[in-house]
């Protein structure tokens, strides 16, 4: 007799718990910016607007979580639980879960929905982290991540990384707590408390490490989003790394909330489109940007070689390759554009492919 696998049944769980109705609204994780990045080239970061697209109109998912998403999903839920019980037994947990909704900015349209994750009373600690003074007058927020593996610990931990050695945290994470900090004033209100700042928090389950950048805003709830370290270093590339590669490094330039607002209020404009608005990452690099990201080292000589060497190799954007919406809005993968501009029919791309047709 085979022993019963309730793996699987939590996971059935996971894929088919009690239904939320959403307030509706766009959500803070769906923040985008256009940045100058290190090396002065406009870049987008965060959310594709044609996935916000699919979205926010109820189409379908064709690419959704994997059994494995879901158990990496429960693993960030319970560290985030079990931090907020720790925190609950030292006395400085104020909130949990922390519901933000509501109009941001100047455009009506604009209403944002989303749950920040943890407020904390501010404290003073001894030598060995026990709490010995909690003021009631201000706090902060946290915002737990968990990460694994060697990216993460790269670019966020900084491990081996010539560009940041102190780490970076990620952009999406960054505009995500920026949204945060812009809504919290009904917040300070509700607690008759000051939150100056919130705290981006990574765990790395793997290992055990942990790290956490703080993210303030210059003009208090508007204007440049601030990245520093907890020693109140700032985030930016380190010089020499430009040396290396032959091209001079500056810190990033652009993030701002307005520049996040003007965004959102753009995608309000496409969502009264019947059609979705065009694709703003690759599921394959074309020429000019895999030479300029192999250039200025964000695409690593083995990727390069796999763009090099195999045509129909998914060497692009991660929000692509990650998509839920992946299969709307690249039918026949890395020949979806030959297909639309018609250079191939659709029955010659899924043959190249390698699909009987």
């Amino acid at each position: 007799m085979s022993a019963t696998d309730p793996g699987k049944n939590a996971i059935y769980a996971m894929r088919n718990r009690d239904y939320r109705v959403s307030r509706g609204g766009m959500r803070p994780t769906s923040a985008s910016c256009v940045i100058q990045n290190e090396f002065g080239d406009d870049t987008l970061v965060g959310k594709c607007h044609r996935a916000e697209w699919y979205r926010l109109n109820g189409i379908k998912a064709t690419d959704p979580p994997t059994d494995r998403s879901f158990g990496i999903f429960a693993a960030g839920i319970g560290m985030e639980d079990y931090f907020q019980t720790m925190w609950k037994n030292q006395g400085v947990l104020l909130a949990g879960s922390v519901i933000n909704y509501g109009a941001v900015g100047n455009d009506p349209r604009v209403i944002i929905s989303g749950e920040s994750d943890i407020i904390l009373r501010d404290f003073e600690m001894d030598d060995d982290g026990q709490v010995i003074r909690v003021y009631q007058d201000r706090a902060f927020g946290i915002e737990m991540k968990t990460c694994r593996g060697h990216f993460a610990q790269k670019e966020i931990f900084g491990r081996g990384n010539k560009k940041y050695p102190m780490g970076k945290p990620k952009m999406e994470h960054i505009m995500q707590t920026a949204m945060y900090l812009m809504m919290r004033k009904r917040h300070e209100d509700h607690y008759g408390v000051t939150i100056p700042y919130y705290l981006i928090f990574y765990f790395d389950v793997a290992d055990g490490t942990y790290v956490s950048f703080k993210i303030s805003l210059s003009n208090g709830y508007d204007g440049d989003i601030l990245v520093e370290t907890l020693d109140g270093k700032t985030v930016a590339p380190d010089p020499v790394y430009g040396l290396t590669i032959g091209e001079p490094v500056v810190p990033w330039s652009g993030l701002t909330t307005d520049n996040i607002l003007a965004r959102y209020s753009e995608l309000a404009d496409k969502l009264e489109l019947p059609d979705p608005p065009e694709r703003e990452y690759q599921l394959r690099y074309n020429d000019t940007t895999a030479r300029r990201k192999f250039a200025i080292g964000d695409l690593s000589k083995t990727k390069f070689a796999q763009w090099e060497k195999k045509p129909l190799a998914e060497v692009g954007d991660w929000q692509c390759s990650y998509c839920d919406f992946k299969s709307h809005c690249y039918p026949v993968s890395v020949l979806t554009a030959d297909v639309e501009s018609g250079i191939l029919t659709v029955n010659e791309a899924m043959a190249e492919l390698g699909y009987d047709v």
